[in-house]
């Protein structure tokens, strides 16, 4: 997780897609999907998801879902720590008087107030569900001699979490889902799959169910993606596409402005396209 306050904003030429096109990508910030006001939080999370109960967790899967749990928790934990607006604590690791039933409902607001109370916490965390399997897919390699059947296994974890204000209110339900090949193996028959066993995959979940954590706490913070823009190359661009790959917007808006004026009109068409795309990634980066 990473704040991009102090990042400047960039774009890039990237190799030539055809003779007629380039690509381009644009660093564009977003503001946090959970955005609070710029005073100090402290967060108390609650496990709600009893992972010793049977007609939750099937036998003999409890550690499995321990060591995903504590692993999410860490990533939480080592994330907002980097940030003096966060406190953060746990302050239940296994609620056990949640049913089954109950694992999607609404906390009721007195029972949000009297965990704040408790913790000396303004704002409540609380994980209401954990999913984790395994999955694969059967892959034929075929060299024109040879067929092989390749049996990809995937790990796959998901984090089912409600955030609530001091006053009780639901402000934000998420699902983290992190997924990774967990391993391949030859396959000795379309019709039999033998699956790893949940005891294999303890290291693979310890780093997705971490990481699933730090993407949590990401959503706090403004994300910056890069997206692609197609530009038109060729003789006639090849000035302008200069000073785009210079980012001399400038530059680059009065000669398009020109082209676009062109009595050729598909010259015109595109001159008036690569002009957006520099009028967007001058306004961003300004």
């Amino acid at each position: 997780m990473k704040t991009f306050t102090s990042i400047k904003y960039a774009i890039v030429i990237l190799l030539s897609l055809s003779s007629c096109t380039s690509l381009i990508l644009v660093q564009k910030t977003y503001d946090p999907e959970i955005d609070l006001k710029k005073t100090p939080y402290k967060i108390v999370l609650v496990n709600l998801f009893d992972y010793t109960s049977p007609a939750i967790v099937k036998e003999k899967r409890e550690n499995t879902f321990h060591t995903g749990i504590m692993k999410f928790t860490e990533g939480l934990s080592s994330s907002f720590s980097r940030n003096g607006s966060f406190g953060f604590l746990c302050g239940d690791s296994l609620k056990k008087d949640i049913t089954t039933g109950q694992l999607t409902a609404i906390l009721p607001k007195d029972s949000i107030l009297a965990i704040c109370k408790r913790h000396n916490s303004n704002m409540l965390l609380t994980l209401d569900s954990v999913n984790i399997f395994v999955d694969w897919e059967t892959v034929v390699n075929y060299d024109g001699d040879h067929k092989e059947k390749i049996k990809n296994f995937y790990l796959h974890t998901r984090f089912y979490l409600s955030l609530y204000s001091v006053t009780g209110d639901l402000l934000k339900r998420s699902k983290m889902e992190e997924s990774s090949l967990f391993e391949s193996n030859t396959a000795l028959s379309a019709l039999i799959t033998i699956k790893p066993s949940f005891a294999e995959i303890k290291g693979p979940l310890q780093t997705l169910s971490f990481k699933a954590g730090q993407e949590y706490v990401s959503k706090f913070y403004p994300r910056t993606v890069q997206e692609s823009r197609t530009i038109y190359a060729g003789k006639v661009f090849k000035e302008s596409n200069l000073y785009i790959k210079l980012r001399n917007w400038e530059k680059a808006t009065e000669l398009l402005d020109q082209l676009a004026k062109s009595t050729d009109p598909d010259i015109a068409m595109k001159a008036i396209h690569n002009l957006s795309v520099v009028k967007e990634a001058a306004a961003l980066e300004n």
